[in-house]
């Protein structure tokens, strides 16, 4: 609890306990009352074991064992009415929106609420029972206004709530997408590596180097899966955080266009291909996340096919560059292999169908086919959005 908060309970108590010493021994159990449901609202629970339903219940209790108990003296007793009655209400809003007990704290606040008028009335002999009645059903229309604004907000958060499972689900679908087409691509090269060495005998120099790629490839993979691994970890606790009723974003960007000089650099040397890369420096750590990894993902997705359907290609070039408003990404090999698979790798990889999706979600396009002697993929993206300021 604030110091702030700790001073307004504080100055609460003191400004409604002020009037006690000049009422009657009944004036200290309705004051009492008045204080325990103040504070029931204003104390932000659970403070040690006691749980904000528990504290709301102890303030019922007080409020009704009152009214029970009460002679229906007027006098200085009323002072505290508008200010129980009010608080009462709060707390009815309160219980609905929780939902806590399946209604039954809520329902037992309002009636506490229709109630409380009756304390002053009732046992008074000089005051009718018409005055009784009209009483309640003055009571009763800020009673609904407090059932049905804490109904709205319990709706409310309930959309948030399923907002933030939608969320946090689309984000470990999206994490899971860049982990399998990560590892996928290391150990379609693993594979190729260990085709091409069964295939042609090499000399002791040669398997060493041939071991020394495909350890690194593996602790790539691995490495890969500790950092996703880390990210959900983290976008966990985020989402768990009662303070952050917002879905938690993504920790953080796994791949982007900063990681292409690497990964075409690797897919050249462990396929002796001869490769080239022409990247704008300028859009490297400049463009908005989604954009960047589906950057990222359409080069990894056509290095990918390239290196299980087109392993006699000679030659790739990847190029990513701004178009006016557009950011184009091509991969183009110079042809050599079986391209009837092409659509889809198997395993369960999502393939360029689901990299088309991605595009077409984020309001970009891709485009696949024969490119002289050799195919393309290349796919454009629009530059709308710029959330990091570029380096």
């Amino acid at each position: 609890m604030t110091r702030i908060r700790m001073f307004l309970c504080g100055v609460v108590v003191v400004l409604l306990g002020l009037p006690v010493p000049f009422g009657t021994p009944e004036t200290v159990l309705v004051a009492a009352s008045a204080v325990v449901t103040v504070l029931a609202v204003l104390v932000p629970w659970p403070v040690g074991r006691v749980s904000a339903l528990a504290a709301g219940w102890v303030a019922l209790g007080l409020s009704l064992g009152t009214d029970v108990v009460h002679s229906g003296a007027q006098g200085l007793n009323l002072l505290w009415l508008p200010v129980e009655f009010t608080a009462l209400l709060v707390l009815t809003g309160r219980l609905v929106r929780s939902g806590a007990g399946r209604g039954v704290p809520a329902a037992v606040a309002a009636l506490a609420t229709l109630l409380l008028p009756l304390r002053y009335t009732v046992r008074n002999p000089a005051v009718e029972a018409s005055a009784s009645v009209m009483m309640v059903v003055l009571a009763l229309l800020p009673v609904l206004c407090a059932l049905a604004l804490g109904l709205r907000l319990r709706l409310g958060d309930l959309r948030t709530r399923r907002t933030l499972l939608d969320a946090r689900r689309e984000q470990r679908l999206h994490m899971a997408r860049m982990l399998h087409d990560y590892v996928a691509h290391e150990l379609t090269g693993i594979v190729m590596e260990v085709q091409a060495a069964r295939a042609t005998p090499y000399d002791p120099e040669e398997y060493g180097e041939l071991l020394a790629r495909l350890e690194e490839s593996g602790l790539r993979a691995l490495d890969q899966m500790d950092e996703t691994l880390a990210a959900l970890r983290k976008a966990e606790s985020l989402a768990r955080d009662p303070r952050a009723p917002v879905p938690p974003a993504l920790p953080e960007r796994l791949h982007g266009l900063g990681g292409l000089p690497g990964l075409v650099e690797r897919f050249g040397s462990s396929a002796a291909v001869s490769t080239s890369l022409d990247l704008e420096e300028e859009l490297v750590d400049a463009l908005h996340r989604d954009t960047d990894e589906t950057a990222y993902a359409l080069v990894l997705e056509a290095l990918t096919n390239v290196r299980r359907h087109a392993s006699g290609a000679a030659a790739v070039r990847v190029t990513v560059r701004r178009e006016e408003s557009l950011l184009r990404v091509a991969v183009i090999d110079s042809g050599g292999g079986d391209r009837g698979s092409l659509g889809e790798r198997q395993g369960g990889g999502t393939g360029l169908s689901g990299l088309a999706a991605r595009f077409a979600s984020l309001g970009g396009e891709l485009t696949v086919g024969p490119h002289e002697d050799g195919w393309r993929v290349s796919g454009t993206l629009p530059l709308l959005q710029r959330v990091e300021a570029a380096r």
